[in-house]
């Protein structure tokens, strides 16, 4: 079981956390629209710190979720994920990645019944060519090609060479580019966060 386990588990983890991270960032848009923001920044907090309180909660909601099935896979499966430094590491660089790609759809979007749909709809892409929910060698080769350079792939190989006991070596390419996404995206999220709360956060 624990072989099957260590083939399906790793993206449907990925997967599953992308859907729990919602929750912060549907916040932003969610005070907005109900007029809450003004009041938030009546007090002594400006735009980007608000914006960066949803970014790391939505990175702290993430790892804590991922550090809960990792132990509750371990103890109950007795799945090895082996060193618990390489763990952590790991799971902060899925975290971040799933933080900075969240965060750009939804800064993306205008309003919270948009964003739900975005997301929905790009998250299960993501899962489906990052072989998040099949076997991604059964996929077709065009697909597999798309799939190879999204962070969805990256934390399979990432989080199933844990369980696999690889060396660190063999998985730091998937953790960069986990890294990498997150950052990007966070980044490009907070400008377009503050540019649409500036403008109309207030009104």
């Amino acid at each position: 079981m624990s072989e099957a386990l260590a083939f399906v588990l790793p993206g449907l983890m990925y997967f599953w956390v992308m859907f729990l991270g919602q929750g912060p960032l549907q916040e932003v848009l969610h005070e907005k629209e109900t007029h809450i923001l003004p009041r938030i920044l009546a007090s002594p907090v400006t735009v980007p710190e608000f914006i960066l309180a949803k970014l790391l909660r939505c990175f702290a909601l993430c790892a804590l979720v991922f550090l809960a099935l990792a132990l509750v896979t371990a103890l109950l499966l007795r799945l090895p994920w082996g060193n618990p430094f390489k763990l952590a590491g790991v799971v902060g660089a899925c975290a971040v990645s799933i933080t900075g790609t969240l965060a750009l759809i939804y800064s993306l979007a205008r309003t919270r019944e948009q964003a739900n749909v975005m997301s929905s709809v790009l998250v299960m892409i993501l899962g489906m060519l990052g072989g998040n929910m099949f076997p991604f060698q059964n996929l077709p080769a065009g697909m597999q090609h798309i799939g190879s350079f999204l962070p969805n792939r990256w934390a399979v190989i990432a989080l199933e060479g844990l369980l696999r006991a690889r060396p660190l070596s063999a998985l730091a390419p998937a953790i960069a580019g986990l890294l990498a996404v997150g950052v990007a995206g966070s980044l490009i999220a907070f400008f377009f966060f503050h540019r649409q709360l500036v403008s109309g956060g207030k009104q």
